[in-house]
């Protein structure tokens, strides 16, 4: 019995940890990882799990399609834990399977061009250029959930892209490298290929994944490394920015003085030296030649030279600095030392290479560095290594692959292992790993007709080519696959699939496809439908070599996002009108400006020419996304967030998620690979109130508002957060016009509005702080009330009657806050009555008070500094129209500006050269403790280390005040500690009126929207 409540902890514990439910199998497998067997069921006397589970309290099973569901049910002492999990960002949705039906057009028939008004030219753009899909890593659609599930090794995939982007760096987009960009892609391609290695899969290492992940998510971390960076300063650390990797551990601790780490610098001239130190060779040496104009700006090109087997130059590229120069050419060096393609004899076979590898690095006790790995194995066996030669490292083992110093790989023999090397197929290997489908090239047209396979969101739309060289040969190729694998093929061990490699699989719902190996469980493969854009998982025994007659059609399937609506799939409602519209349509494609060609996704615009009127699906799915966001209050209660409490009662209430949703889009297009660029501030406040912009806020986040109120004197506005209810105050240059910069956001309807709170409203005012505490960070229910009488017809419409509810806790009773506000203001008033009738008059106590007030005493109560009270004399100005010269202190804008009058600048710079001298002398002990608003004193201003005459605008708190500096007309917050009062040797600072004259410009109201530095430029 013991043995039974040690499994069912067990199981509680896996399934606890987990957001939501799983299946039976994935909890067996889950319970192995954590449990090191499986779930013993057999042993507890059960025949199935599914009857361990139905017949154990405290699991929650269901079935759903003919498999089986399990979840634990969180129990008192667990609650904490699962409020946490469930807290958790989810994973992006798999991509759901698409029947054989769906992936092949519905309808084959004539397509006309739509009207359209592209201005870009489309030749420059699409023709000859050549695409592939899935280039060993999906694309980047994790745009919301940016850390990610520590149990998926997502960095497996990366290195085939890096292969292929070296391989194609020059052939895939001649036009479109540029020759300042080759030594950026060089440093990163070495970086990255330095930090990820492909690894192949034996019977020893098996990866467990904790579910399905789409074909989006898979190619994260290279869309990571080429997306933008955002050049707007937050003022606050963005959160949402942090990609988890996961290293694996140092299992070998190698000695410091055996194994030099590389320096630790982005310097490729100090890294080239050290890998000729550590690889015997000589120091490199470097030539500088000037290729500049003798009237043009100098350049300069370097050639380097390692001894006589190596050398480099960083021409054609040119470099503005001879350093860039030398660091371009080492770059170049680098890579042809740590690769395995510089001169040399061909690999003889991948089995020599394995053993003279395992013999090479038995030689360093120590370790070596994979980056000298190919010069050491060249200079002793004479050949090259094979270009997989990290896989088949990762396959052997008796060598330790280690990632030691700054994620950096080091190789150590295994002395522990002594078993030998299996025995493999290395031809089989060798073909499947190096080849790659070749790349398909765009049609030389300005529309496309294309089929819709996969529809998961604006960002990820799969869809094929309809024409003779792309649909119908691609169903040739499906026909003659069915004919071939039915009777022939060669099925593949699973000690020899390789992951990322292609291969024929036979789905049940599809026949046999194309498809790449993503990922590899017990008895089944996740592949990737390279024609179709889908993921799908396959039993291994389905698995076929693909043969090379059905390798020479591209991959059919396209990543595109829908152009000007990338957006809406930052929320799951803009996902779902994807999803219900747009998969299994034949429609035309016009494909947009492709200004990153790395950038693996179309941008392209969807036409409907099946009827007389086009229909641009685009607009179409943003107006359905802006319909869908209406949100309005009714008498049916809704789910809601309360934005703000006003300090007047009033209550913003918007759509749940609705705010959220607005700001996670606009995060996408503010940041990332998907960053828009932000159109100029405006130059006064629009005449249109409803005008919309986007600000930050201190958090980091853009959000929408308008202008409620005009350009004060410092160039400010109020604005209101259309979205919760807020208002804030903005500088005028921050704000960016939301039409402009995202036509979608800008008609996606407000989700916040006013409500009253019915007979409850006229307590709103009283218990503002009860009201916060109550709606703020809550779940609150809104129901609508009977609407009131009709007001009058042109009368603006009043905010709707509401009542709101809270659960309140621990019984989590629905409460209204209505009933529970005017309850406790009618008791607050109630008590209040009660304590006033109470009192009793004391009529000595009143009469004494009285005098108190009248004969109070005027020469000191104990607070001297209240003798400096006295008001400053005022200044003497001159009669209307008539002159005196003046000295412009400061200016902000026509009607705001502060003179100082010349003729008593003298006496001022006297008095404040004698507040210099006595303000020293007094301390701290002399501060004020309790300083009211108009008293005058001396404070210290420590920007400029001076002693000014102040007088208090407002008291902060306790230890911070609000002064004007008298003499100068500017406002600051000064500690109470730093003022003084004004020192007995400076008599002028008692009898100097305030030089400060706040000034306006008359008869120049028609200038409040000038430009306020042209002004100051006149001024000052």
């Amino acid at each position: 019995m013991a043995d039974k409540e040690q499994v069912i902890q067990a199981l509680r514990a896996t399934l606890i940890s987990v957001k939501g439910a799983l299946t039976i199998k994935q909890c067996n497998r889950d319970y192995r990882e954590l449990q090191g067997e499986w779930i013993p069921f057999k042993k507890l006397g059960y025949p199935t799990l599914e009857k361990l589970f139905l017949d154990v309290p405290g699991f929650k099973v269901k079935q759903n399609n003919g498999e089986w569901y399990v979840d634990a049910i969180a129990s008192q002492e667990t609650q904490h834990i699962a409020s946490m999990v469930a807290r958790q960002k989810s994973n992006k949705k798999s991509t759901p399977k698409l029947n054989y039906l769906n992936r092949l057009p519905k309808k084959q028939g004539s397509w006309r061009k739509p009207v359209s008004n592209n201005s870009f030219n489309y030749d420059n753009q699409y023709s000859n250029q050549y695409y592939r899909p899935k280039g060993g890593t999906p694309y980047n659609n994790n745009y919301k959930n940016v850390k990610y599930n520590n149990k998926t090794n997502e960095t497996r995939n990366i290195p085939s892209i890096l292969k292929q982007t070296t391989k194609n760096s020059s052939n895939d987009y001649p036009d479109k490298v540029c020759s300042k960009n080759s030594t950026t892609q060089a440093r990163e391609i070495n970086t990255l290929s330095e930090e990820f290695k492909h690894s192949i899969r034996t019977n020893d290492s098996e990866v467990k994944s904790s579910g399905k992940a789409s074909a989006s998510q898979r190619l994260s971390n290279l869309r990571d490394r080429l997306s933008t960076v955002d050049l707007i300063p937050l003022q606050l650390p963005a959160a949402n920015n942090e990609c988890v990797q996961n290293t694996p551990p140092v299992r070998n601790v190698t000695p410091a003085h055996k194994l030099e780490p590389p320096p630790d610098s982005t310097s490729s001239v100090m890294k080239l030296e050290w890998t000729c130190r550590k690889l015997g060779l000589p120091q490199p040496v470097y030539k500088v030649h000037d290729i500049g104009h003798k009237r043009g700006p100098l350049f300069y090109a370097c050639t380097v030279k390692v001894g006589t087997s190596y050398s480099a130059s960083s021409y054609p590229d040119s470099s503005p600095t001879e350093d860039l120069a030398k660091e371009m050419a080492a770059v170049k060096l680098l890579t042809i030392i740590e690769s395995s393609g510089a001169e040399g004899k061909p690999t003889s076979s991948s089995s020599n290479a394995i053993s003279n590898l395992i013999e090479l690095v038995s030689e360093h006790e120590a370790g070596l560095w994979a980056s000298t790995v190919p010069h050491m194995y060249r200079a002793k066996y004479g050949e090259n290594l094979p270009k997989n030669w990290q896989d088949l490292v990762e396959s052997c083992s008796l060598i330790i692959k280690d990632r030691v110093v700054n994620g950096l790989l080091v190789l150590l023999p295994n002395n522990q292992e002594s078993v030998p090397l299996p025995s493999i197929d290395m031809s089989v290997l060798e073909d499947t790993i190096d080849s790659d489908l070749p790349a398909l090239q765009f049609p030389n047209d300005d529309f496309w007709n294309v089929y819709v396979t996969v529809a998961n969101s604006t960002l990820e739309i799969w869809l094929r080519i309809i024409g003779p060289q792309y649909s119908d040969a691609f169903e040739t190729l499906l026909a003659d696959m069915a004919k071939y694998y039915e009777r022939s093929g060669s099925p593949v061990d699973r000690s020899m699939i390789i992951k990322n490699a292609w291969y024929a699989v036979n789905l049940e719902d599809g026949g046999w496809q194309r498809a790449k190996i993503l990922d590899i469980n017990d008895d089944s493969a996740t592949v990737f439908l390279g024609d179709h854009g889908d993921d799908d998982v396959v039993s291994l025994n389905m698995i076929k070599i693909l043969e090379p007659q059905f390798r020479k059609l591209p991959a059919q399937a396209i990543l595109c996002r829908l152009e000007g609506a990338e957006e809406l799939a930052a929320s799951d409602a803009g996902a779902e009108l994807v999803r219900r519209r747009l998969p299994g349509e034949v429609l035309v494609a016009a494909p947009g400006p492709r200004t990153d060609p790395a950038d693996p996704a179309v941008a392209l615009v969807l036409y409907d020419t099946s009827t007389q009127r086009d229909l641009n699906l685009n607009k179409e799915i943003v107006h359905d996304f802006c319909i869908a966001g209406a949100f309005t209050v009714t008498q049916k209660p809704c789910e809601v967030e309360v934005g703000c409490v006003t300090e007047e009662g009033r209550v913003w209430v918007s759509r749940a998620g609705g705010a959220e949703l607005v700001r996670a889009a606009l995060a996408l297009l503010t940041a990332g690979p998907y960053r828009r660029p932000l159109p100029a501030a405006p130059q006064a406040p629009a005449p249109n109130h409803g005008t919309l912009y986007i600000v930050r806020t201190l958090a980091g986040d853009w959000v929408r508002c308008t202008i409620i109120s005009g350009l004060d004197g410092e160039g400010t506005v109020r604005t209101q957060l259309v979205d919760s209810g807020l208002i804030l105050r903005a500088p005028l240059s921050s704000l960016v016009p939301l039409q402009t910069f995202s036509p979608a956001l800008n008609a996606y309807p407000y989700q916040a509005m006013q409500v009253r709170l019915g007979q409850a409203e006229r307590a709103a005012t009283g218990m503002v702080s009860r009201l916060r505490e109550l709606l703020l960070g809550a779940r609150v229910l809104c129901r609508a009330l009977a609407p009131p009488a009709a007001h009058a017809p042109h009368a603006a419409p009043a905010p709707p009657n509401v009542e709101l509810f809270v659960r309140t806790a621990p019984q989590n009773i629905l409460a209204s806050v209505n009933n529970a506000i005017l309850l406790e203001y009618d008791h607050l008033q109630l008590g209040k009555l009660k304590d006033e009738q109470k009192e009793t008059t004391n009529h000595v106590e009143a009469l004494n008070r009285k005098k108190e007030r009248i004969f109070r005493s005027s020469v000191s109560d104990e607070r001297p500094e209240r003798a400096e009270r006295a008001a400053l004399p005022p200044h003497a100005l001159p009669a209307p129209d008539q002159c005196f010269d003046v000295y412009i202190a400061m200016a902000a804008n026509p009607w705001n500006f502060v003179v100082q009058p010349n003729s008593t600048r003298p006496t001022l710079q006297t008095m404040m050269t004698t507040l210099q001298i006595e303000c020293p002398k007094l301390s701290e002990l002399d501060a004020p403790s309790n300083p009211v608003n108009g008293e005058l004193y001396t404070a210290f201003y420590d920007k400029d280390s001076s002693w000014y005459r102040v007088t208090i605008a407002g008291v902060v708190s306790s230890e911070m005040v609000s002064v004007y500096f008298c003499d100068y007309g500017d406002l600051a917050l000064l500690a109470t500690k730093d003022l003084r009062p004004v020192p007995a040797g400076a008599p002028l600072a008692r009898s100097l009126p305030p030089q400060a004259i706040k000034a306006r410009l008359f008869g120049m109201a028609d200038l409040r929207r000038a430009s306020t530095p042209g002004l100051r430029n006149l001024l000052l």
